[in-house]
């Protein structure tokens, strides 16, 4: 006699099979996932975290011109225009240094650290040190544009860094050091404790601003479309042997000689 299939066993059966294909596909584009942009960091062998930038003249720019979780559309360019660069130094291999020029019209800074800290100024910064791509694995650090809150990750302990505010203009210059003492939310808590630059490696990373007005944020702006903690909307960060202290000819640059003198 032929079994009659019950309601319930055809529903068990179901969602089994929608189980597996949507386990099944998650696995297929996390393996398979890959980002649009890479920059390659050069290394300073010499930085001073003073907030002046000789020492990175050659190194790469990127532009922060993309929306990520906040703004229907880009601000003008007389209320917000960022721009970042990015070292390293094989002397110092777990700290990742930044410099970060934002030109911002108006100074929100209503919050306290680690309290609503996207309302307020600030840069965002998010790694992905393992390059898993993988929501759970993402850390994040903060600085406020107050030039005195750390957020998120970000401490005294594990924070090096200047803000030199001159009128509209907010020049960072940041050394994150990944292996020190992490602040009360800084997404995955463990990740890259034992992070250390070399040359060839390759890590996840976005960094971006929150420009606030009025009581809130009105846009987080970076270098790559996309949500903060979507780990596919980051770059990929790629540590390279060759130092910004010496030009392609192999001569000393301008920059080192000003450092020495």
């Amino acid at each position: 006699m032929k079994k009659e299939i019950q309601p319930i066993d055809f529903i068990k059966g179901a969602i089994s099979i929608l189980f597996t294909f949507v386990l099944t596909f998650c696995i297929t584009i996390d393996s398979n996932a890959k980002r649009d942009e890479v920059y390659i960091a050069k290394q300073i062998d010499n930085i001073k975290i003073d907030g002046k930038l000789q020492e990175w003249d050659r190194a790469e720019v990127v532009l922060f011109d993309q929306l990520k979780d906040a703004g229907a559309a880009l601000p003008k360019a007389s209320d917000f225009s960022g721009k970042g660069r990015v070292a390293w130094s094989v002397n110092d291999p777990s700290r990742i240094y930044f410099a970060v020029e934002i030109t911002d019209d108006k100074l929100q800074d209503d919050n306290p650290e680690n309290a609503k800290w996207w309302e307020d100024d600030s840069v965002e910064f998010m790694f992905d040190f393992d390059n898993e791509i993988n929501r759970d694995e993402l850390v994040q650090w903060t600085l406020g544009a107050n030039g005195k809150d750390h957020s998120a990750a970000a401490s005294p302990d594990n924070t090096e860094w200047v803000l030199i505010k001159e009128g509209t203009k907010y020049t960072y210059e940041v050394a994150i050091d990944a292996a020190g003492p992490r602040g009360p939310n800084p997404g995955n808590a463990n990740a890259g404790k034992d992070f250390k630059a070399k040359d060839g490696l390759t890590i996840g990373l976005s960094f971006h601003y929150n420009d606030c007005e009025n009581g809130q944020r009105q846009h987080q702006i970076g270098w790559i479309a996309g949500q903060a903690w979507d780990p596919i909307a980051f770059g990929d960060l790629t540590f390279d042997k060759e130092s910004l202290d010496v030009n392609p000819t192999g001569k000393l640059a301008l920059t080192w000689s000003k450092i020495k003198r």
